[in-house]
């Protein structure tokens, strides 16, 4: 089974992916500007929505343009860092990284110990 499998294509892009990472492995997407590496990232987040193609993380079927199946990206459990990681630019980092426990029904204290505790 693979970790990551994306097949998809994105016509007005020009962008048609195809690759499956196993279970562990590690991929640097590496490319000039313009390549394709934000959308191929946006698309697993799901973010962007193909025009063709099929997206699986892990077991689970994220994208399926045949059958119509689109989990939003907030449901994916797929984290994606842009060259500034701030979710909020505001907020202290401690704050950044407590947002995704407070999300999930954590209190404040709660999110703030899962926080420190993945800050350290």
């Amino acid at each position: 089974m693979s970790a990551v499998r994306v097949r998809a294509r994105l016509d007005h892009r020009g962008a048609d992916f195809d690759l499956s990472l196993a279970d562990g492995e590690v991929l640097a997407v590496l490319g000039p500007n313009g390549a394709g590496k934000s959308t191929l990232l946006h698309l697993i987040a799901g973010l962007l929505r193909p025009d063709t193609g099929r997206i699986e993380v892990g077991a689970t079927v994220v994208t399926d343009t045949a059958s119509g199946t689109f989990v939003p990206a907030h449901a994916r459990r797929v984290a994606m860092l842009s060259q500034q990681p701030l979710l909020f630019p505001h907020m202290t980092a401690e704050r950044n990284v407590g947002y995704a426990p407070r999300c999930r029904g954590r209190s404040r204290r709660q999110a703030r110990e899962c926080a420190r505790r993945w800050l350290e």
